[in-house]
């Protein structure tokens, strides 16, 4: 990795530019596939789940987060269900939201807590959004949109004070949803693998629980706060259902 910030946002810029990435990144299997999805995406103009790749920007964007947002809990598909909720939030709450806004800060939110790209002792949400201005300039972005990009990227994470723009709202909404429900069990049993070959399910479990009870508080859309209730009740519901195949929790 370049040894300064700026030498490596240059790097960054110059590589993604044109949505290209060292080969090395896509040796395997599963890299080209991803890379051949991206493409096809291109070609059709939208992504798997239908969101237009109307601008060269997004496309761009879209092409580096299939090759580089790679994590089973916080990767693209992560990404792409955030961006799809929020949407649907700001048009049950009926809010006028820049869709630019919420596409570029989508595909980068978590950048920067991912291997490569974090930076020790800096808050992942800091880190993506310092990554997020260079990339975003050097692929079209109208930058005069940034400062939202900004809100909504540093705005996402359940532990910090809640948003106030609309974009970082229902985005922060849409971050914490993704985390309930039977997606947020199946994404914090994913998420065990950063523990290492001593981790276990239990942690995992004991995230999801806590945050079936903390999370509906953090929510600041009333949309939210509704879909919240289903999901939490698919939590419980999973929740009672493993105890006893788990001898209550004992044998995780």
């Amino acid at each position: 990795m370049p040894k300064t910030l700026s030498a490596m946002f240059a790097a960054l810029a110059l590589l993604t530019a044109c949505g290209r990435v060292p080969e090395a990144t896509v040796a395997t299997p599963v890299q080209k596939a991803t890379v051949a999805a991206a493409a096809k995406a291109r070609a059709d103009n939208a992504t798997p789940t239908g969101l237009p790749l109307d601008a060269p920007w997004k496309q761009q964007e879209y092409a580096f987060a299939v090759k580089n947002v790679k994590h089973p809990a916080w990767g693209l598909s992560h990404a792409e269900r955030d961006l799809q909720i929020a949407l649907a939030l700001a048009a049950q709450e009926r809010l006028a939201v820049d869709r630019d806004v919420l596409f570029a800060a989508a595909y980068l939110h978590d950048l920067g807590g991912l291997k490569g790209f974090e930076k020790e002792g800096v808050d992942h949400g800091v880190r993506s959004a310092e990554l997020a201005e260079p990339l975003l300039k050097a692929w079209g972005f109208p930058m005069a949109k940034f400062p939202k990009v900004k809100d909504v990227i540093m705005g996402h994470v359940y532990y910090g004070p809640a948003p106030t723009g609309d974009e970082a709202r229902v985005f922060h909404d849409a971050d914490l949803l993704d985390f309930l429900g039977t997606m947020g069990v199946i994404r914090l049993l994913a998420a065990t693998q950063d523990g290492g070959p001593d981790a276990t399910m239990a942690g995992g479990l004991k995230t999801a629980k806590q945050f079936a009870t903390e999370l509906p508080r953090k929510l600041t859309t009333a949309a939210a706060r509704e879909q919240a209730k289903t999901r939490v009740a698919e939590m419980n519901a999973f929740f009672q259902t493993l105890d006893p195949y788990t001898y209550d929790g004992n044998a995780l």
